[in-house]
This record gives structure tokens, sequence and C-alpha cells, in this order.
């Protein structure tokens, strides 16, 4: 029997066989006083938004009988089995009946209903009634299907069991809106005294004809000290002395728990200086806000160029949000979510084949909203790291009026500054609408600034921008006297291209002349090619005429794989063409991609031919470029990569990407064969188990034991769900599918998945009659543990079969339910004790047999 129920699911035969009994039934010339005159069988009963259960019922000739007690204990419709019937109420005690079929009678809401004989089958176990009456007279429509052995029930009654599952829908369906997952189990956040994290590297050589030649070399470490994550960046170059002012150092500890302080960072610290600072600045921040992201209103603006066609990734409070790929001028542009509390925003920099820039531009955002009723603060101090090693401190408070009207103020404190070296301020972040936002700060001593930005339903915005400058201010490392900004934006589309189109202009007030900046851009792609047009209008006071040119680039994909990228820049001022660029790309050994480039500069008179070749490995990116030249020749070789610790494993993973400030997961799924939900020695390893829904990069070890999630955003909440049937065994079953998991940099977090290996019983129940035995449907079998703790009832199908799949290793006792057979007046034979062994495929005992029989 074992081999039987190997080959097919218990299912299988829970489902095929009642079908097969009752065809064999209704077909056979086996005379008919052998066999009762209906048959009881298991159909599924689908009910509108419950879903569908397993229900026993009868069927006699061609009707179906439906057993009260069972569709009412479903139902949760209040009944109690009496000595003639049942009883109870629906929904309301008003609404109580009694169904009495010893008097052939049911008692509904005052009214009297006569059954026939045909219309109800009493048994020692059930009281079936004719399905159609649970429609006729208490406004449950059962309606049966031969062809599908099924039943649905459909009512206009607010049942309580429908009411209670209607209201778990919709609070389910808001929370997959909201990306709210319920999870299983919660990973404690551990904080490490030390723990050995990830090591980035690169290395670039440069040898030139006309100039010096340079070497570099770049190492990065991220580990966990003190509990707290701790980058180092080592930045070396044969050309540059040794400055420690172009080395990065910082810890960070971040706790979005605390009520006082969130996050606390020592060494390098980004400071929203209002100040002009040229040297970074070492010291300590303390800020109440949390480091994880909280959505405010509104969006911000921002776009930059970068090189053509590469992949720009948007980071908010160090967590990626948005990415995309610059066009063929290299021009991008983000609608940057505004947060609520300070926003860091940084951007990333990846090349269309693999390149990587270490680049990242930290970019102030001018609205900072705070919730309702909340205060923020954040707190500076530290050293600037220029020749005279000034002293900087900023304070900064926000308190959240309204969801949209932010106050703050504070002051800044700079020892260098001549004219004042404390500089309080006051700002304010207004939303007025939706789409309509302002923002204002006004630095005493130093200046005055206003943003006004509106957006439309048609995407078109406009930015006003006005800075006034104090005239003796020497914070700010510029005379300008006022700063005057407007920016139009909007999209074009039509059948044949989309386009993003701006046109700004900037003034620049100084004490003695007048500097003016125009700016039209259209960039999108035309027929499939992708454009960017840029004109620029340069105009000074002192001028006669303003200098316009404009650029032109664009990207054709050639047969072949082949991408060719012109640009031309052409000059109106002096009817002439200033600079010329035709490069054409191919990607070769797939990993990889080779160049050629050819420039002229005309302004410089010079001419420039390139040959690249860049190579992704597993390990490592890679490139060597030659550009050779009238006024200087040069080579440049390059590598960039990272190497990680799983020091849960012992393995260390090579990576072509950066590691630092990254997060990573090592799961290991085990079978649990004490079910005591830890990792034991004798505990095997289990292989091939995936993940459902995950973000990062997923690799697996040799024997796919080891599932390894790197490239994770740090200090995030993740929920990871376990795909089920990836396991190879049905006897193999996840307890937590869902698992809540908070990130942390520079570690592999160990999360550990216990398999449970589940055992299974089978036998069979007969009833003793004189001379013969049969098998008996509907008995209850008890299972029952070591301590005589009910673990299981399982009923017994219609010929006596019964099995459960689902038990732990250990010993058990199986009997039929006494309380059951009391009521029948039946006695049954003794309990049976048996073993569920530890076995890696699950261990089962099928050899159980009861017999019944009347007193």
């Amino acid at each position: 029997m074992q081999t039987l129920f190997c080959a097919f699911p218990v299912e299988f035969y829970r489902k095929v066989f009642p079908l097969f009994f009752f065809i064999l039934i209704s077909f056979s010339g086996i005379a008919q006083e052998d066999f009762p005159e209906y048959d009881e069988l298991s159909v599924e009963m689908n009910v509108p938004d419950l879903g569908v259960i397993e229900i026993p019922i009868a069927i006699k000739g061609q009707d179906a009988y439906i057993p009260v007690k069972e569709l009412f204990d479903y139902l949760k419709i209040k009944n109690e089995e009496t000595k003639n019937g049942i009883k109870g109420f629906i929904i309301h005690p008003d609404s109580s009946y009694v169904i009495n079929p010893s008097e052939n009678r049911i008692l509904y809401k005052d009214r009297e209903f006569v059954l026939s004989d045909e219309q109800y089958i009493k048994t020692p176990l059930n009281l079936y009634l004719k399905s159609n009456l649970f429609g006729e007279i208490f406004g449950l429509n059962t309606n049966f299907s031969f062809r599908s052995l099924s039943v649905t029930l459909n009512t206009e009654k607010d049942l309580p069991v429908i009411k209670e599952m209607r209201l778990k829908k919709v609070r389910k369906n808001l929370n997959r809106v909201k990306g709210i997952i319920e999870p299983d189990t919660t990973m404690a956040r551990r904080y490490p005294f030390f723990k050995g994290g990830n090591l980035d590297w690169g290395v670039v050589a440069t040898q030139q004809s006309e100039f010096e030649n340079d070497n570099r070399l770049t190492l990065g470490l991220g580990t966990m000290f003190l509990g707290g994550e701790t980058n180092l960046m080592l930045n070396y170059s044969t050309r540059v002395p040794f400055d420690s002012r172009n080395q990065f150092y910082q810890w960070r500890f971040v706790n979005n728990e605390s009520k006082f302080f969130k996050q606390v960072t020592a060494g390098r610290i980004f400071t929203r200086a209002t100040s002009s600072l040229f040297a970074p600045v070492s010291g300590v921040q303390i800020s109440n806000s949390p480091f994880q992201n909280r959505r405010s209103f509104g969006t911000y603006t921002l776009n930059d160029y970068t090189n053509p066609r590469w992949t720009v990734e948007l980071y908010v409070n160090n967590i990626l949000v948005e990415f995309t790929e610059a066009d063929a001028s290299g021009f991008y542009t983000f609608d940057v979510p505004l947060m609520y509390g300070n926003t860091a925003v940084r951007l990333k920099f990846y090349g269309p084949y693999g390149q990587e820039r270490v680049e990242e531009r930290i970019i102030n955002i001018p609205y900072n909203f705070v919730p309702k009723n909340e205060l923020e603060y954040t707190l500076s101090a530290g050293i600037v790291e220029n020749d005279d090693l000034d002293r900087f401190s900023r304070v900064n408070f926000n308190y959240g009026l309204s969801n949209t009207i932010t106050i703050g103020g504070g002051a800044e404190y700079l020892s260098g500054v001549t004219t004042g070296e404390v500089m309080p301020f006051i700002n304010s972040s207004i939303r007025f609408a939706s789409n309509f936002l302002f923002s204002g700060e006004y630095m005493h001593g130093v200046k005055g600034e206003g943003i006004l930005s509106y957006r439309t339903p048609g995407n078109l915005q406009v930015d006003l921008n006005y800075i006034k400058y104090d005239e003796d201010q020497t914070a700010i490392n510029f005379n300008y006297l006022e700063e005057r900004k407007i920016s139009f934006s909007a999209p074009i589309r039509s059948k044949n291209f989309s386009m993003f189109s701006r046109f700004s202009v900037n003034q620049i007030i100084m004490p003695t002349t007048e500097f003016t900046t125009a700016q039209l851009l259209l960039s999108g792609a035309i027929m499939g090619i992708s454009t960017n047009l840029t004109t620029y209008g340069i105009y000074n006071d002192r001028v006669k005429e303003p200098t316009i040119y404009t650029s032109l680039s664009q990207n054709y994909r050639l047969p072949n794989k082949f991408l060719f990228s012109p640009q031309v820049q052409y000059d109106f001022s002096r009817n002439q063409f200033n600079n010329i660029i035709l490069e054409i790309e191919r990607p070769v050994f797939q990993q990889g991609f080779i160049n050629i480039a050819y420039e002229n500069n005309l302004l410089r008179d010079a001419h420039i031919f390139e040959v690249g070749l860049r190579y992704a490995f597993n390990f490592a990116q890679t490139s060597v470029t030659s550009r050779l030249g009238n006024r200087n020749n040069s080579f440049v070789q390059s590598a960039r990569g990272s190497l990680m610790l799983d020091d849960n494993t012992g393995y260390v993973m090579a990576n072509n990407r950066t590691a630092m400030s990254k997060a990573a997961l090592s799961i290991i799924p085990f079978l649990d064969y004490n079910t005591n939900g830890k990792r034991d020695p004798m505990e095997p390893a289990v292989s091939g188990m995936e993940i459902k829904n995950t973000s990062g990069r997923l690799a697996y070890n040799e024997d796919k034991t080891v599932l390894r999630i790197t490239e994770l955003q740090p200090y995030i909440d993740l929920i990871l769900e376990v795909n089920p049937n990836s396991l190879d065994n049905i006897a193999w079953k996840v307890k937590n599918e869902k698992i809540a998991v908070h990130t942390i940099p520079n570690q592999f977090q160990e999360i550990e998945v216990p398999v449970e290996v589940l055992g299974e019983v089978a036998g069979m129940v007969y009833f003793k009659e004189e001379n013969s035995l049969r098998g008996q449907g509907r008995i209850t079998v008890n299972i029952l543990d070591e301590s005589g703790n009910l673990v299981k009832k399982i009923l017994s199908e219609g010929d006596g079969y019964f099995t459960y799949l689902g038990l732990k290793p250990g010993n058990y006792t199986a009997e039929i339910d006494p309380v059951q057979m009391q009521k029948l007046g039946y006695t049954a034979s003794a309990s049976i004790e048996f073993e569920i062994q530890v076995d890696k495929y699950g261990d089962i005992a099928d050899t159980l047999e009861f017999t019944i029989k009347a007193d």
C-alpha cells in the first residue's frame, strides 16, 4: 500500500473513489438489497466570497441530500441537536427554526412546512435534507451538479461567516494595494560588535605621451563595528600626494524604533550647509528623522547630464526608488518623490555594458515636509578639512503644522565667516494643492530664497526661483546679488515621436554686470531613434552679441547589433561647427562590447581616434581604451569589482559590482527532524528551495542548499516568500512561508528556514454485522500524542478508509471517538499505538484497522 500511495496523491483517491463507487452502484447488476438505498460521498461546495469546502452529501436516485448540522456549522448558523431533531436560529433569535423528522415537519419563523419521507434521510450520524429545501425554506439556495459532483450555495442573507470573510478579504486587498504583507515570522535584528563584510576594489592605469602617467587605486572596506555600519574608502594616485581629504570614513548607527535619535553618524557627514564648503566635514551628526522613507505629496523634477546611454539610479535616503537611461547626449530626468523629513538624494551611474562610475552626487531637495504634529531635528558638528580647519556646526528643526505645511528653523556656524560666524535661519514648505508647492528660507546676513513649483494635469511644469543675497555676506563664496530663474517643461507626444521639452532662463545679477543664459531642450525618440537637441544662449551686458549654439546627438540601431552614435555642435554666432563626434559600438563575447570613435574639435584643432574594449567578468568589470590624437596619445586600463564574506558558511563571493553599504542574505533551508526550529548537526540541508519575490541578485551554491541574495538596500523591511511547491517531497512543509527581515549593510544575514518532515497515518474502519464486515464512513478517528493530547480528528470516507498527512515524528495513539460511539450506541475495537519515525522522505503508518459494532 505504501508504494501505491507514493505513486498517486492521497487527494486523488479522495476525489476519484467516491465518483467511481457511485457509478459502479448506479450501473451494475448487483442486487439492491445488498446496499443501502442511498450513497454517501464527499463533494466540493462553492460559497461565493468564502471559497470551496468539502462536505458530505447523500445521493438517492437523482436527488442530493445535504447534512443540516455540518452545513449550519460551516455557515456559523446557531444549531443544537435535540432528541427529535435540530433547533436553533438564523442570524437573529427571532428567526428560529425546529427541524423534527420524527413528526415530519419543519417550523421556521412561526411557519410550518410538512416533510415527506422522500425529503429527508436520517442516519445514525446525520440528518440530511433534500437540497432544494434549504432554499425554499431558509433562503439558502443549494444547487447540486451531477456532472461535476459539486454544490453551489447562494444566499442574499448576510450570514455571520460571510460578513466575517468579506471583511477579511477587504482588509487583505487593502493591504495588498498598500504593499503590506503579514509575515509568518520575523527575524530579530542583531547588532554585532564586529562582523566582517565587503571589500570594493578598483584599479585604473593611464599612460600618456604628453602628460604624466597616472596609476590610481581605490579600496573600500565595509564592516559592522560597535553595532553600526562602518565604511572606509582609500583613494591613492601616483600623481596626487596622499591627502586625508580624498579619503572617506564613516560610522553610522540606525535604529528606527528609537524615540530620541534614529540616526547617529560619525566621521564624514552630509551637512546640507548653506555656506560654501570646499572640503569635507568630519564630525558627528544626530537626527530623529527615520531612515525609512515616508512618502509626502508632490514630486521634484531633477535632470542633468552624464555619458550617453548610461543607466542612472536614483537613491532617496539610501533607498533605490527609480532608474532611467540617459539619451543620446547623456541627458536624463527624474521626478523625485518628496519625502517627509530630511531627503538625501544620490545618483549612481552604470554604463550600457557593465561599466560603473563610482561618482555619487549628493543633491539638496528644497522641499522638506514633516507629518502633522511631529518635530524632527538634525544636529551636525565637526571640522572642515581645509587649510584653516574651520569649525562647523548646524542645527535645524522642522515641525508639521499640518500634512501640507511645515515650518522650521535653526542656526549654522562656520568659524571662517568674517561677517558673522553664527547664522540663524527660518524656513517653510507649503503644499497649496497636490501639484502646487512653495518653499522659502531666510538666513540672517546671508540670503533669502523662494521656490514656487506648479504642475498642471497635463504635466506642464512651471518653476520659479528667486534668491536675494546680502551684499556684505562672506559665507557663500561668490559675489552674486540676485539669482532669477524660470523654467517650463512638458512632454510632447505624437504618433511618431515622444519628447521631453524644457525651456529655462537664468539671470545672475552681480555688482558690475549681468549674466543671462537660456536653454531649449528636446529629448526623446523620433521614429524609434533616440534624439537630443539642445540650444544654448549666453548673454553678458558687456558683450554686444549673445552666443548661441546647438548640439544634436542621436543613436541609430543598425543591423547585426551595431549602434551608431553621431554628435554635432554648431555655433550660430560664428557660423561654424565646433565639434563633431562619430562613434560605433557592438557587443562582443556576450559580456563585453567594442567601440570605435572619432572626434574633431574644431575650436582646439584637435583630432582624436579611439578604440576601446570592455568586458564584464563575473568577478570584475574590465576595460582597455586607446586614444590617439594630434595633441596627446593615451592608453587606459581599468578593472573594478568586490569581494563579500559570508562568514555564516565560510564562503567568499566575488562580484563585478560594488558591495560596500549594501545588504545581503544567506538563506539555509534544512530538514527540521525534531521540529525545534533550529538547525542541529544531524539535520541535512534542503536543495532547490525557491523564493517567490525578491529584489537584489539571487545566487545558489553548488548543490543549491544555500540561497544568497546580494545587492539589497540596507535598513529596509523585506518580506521573503518561500515557494512551497519548489520542495521535492510532499511530506516536506515550510512552517513559516513569509519571513520578515530588516536588512543590515556590510554583512550576510543568516536565515535558517526549517522544513518539517511530516508523516502519514492511514487505515480502515469496518462495521461488523453477523457474518460480514463492510467499510463504514463518517466515523471519527482521534489521533492522540504521547501526552494524550488530541492532535487531529479524521473522518472516514464512505468506504471506511481514512488518512491524514501532517504528523511530526513521535509516538501516537489512534482511537475511535468514544463520544460518537456512545451517541450511536456502538462499541469499537481497542485503540492502536503507532510510531512516526524520523525519515528524510516522511514515514507512513498505514496498517491501522478498527472494527465497530452495534451494542
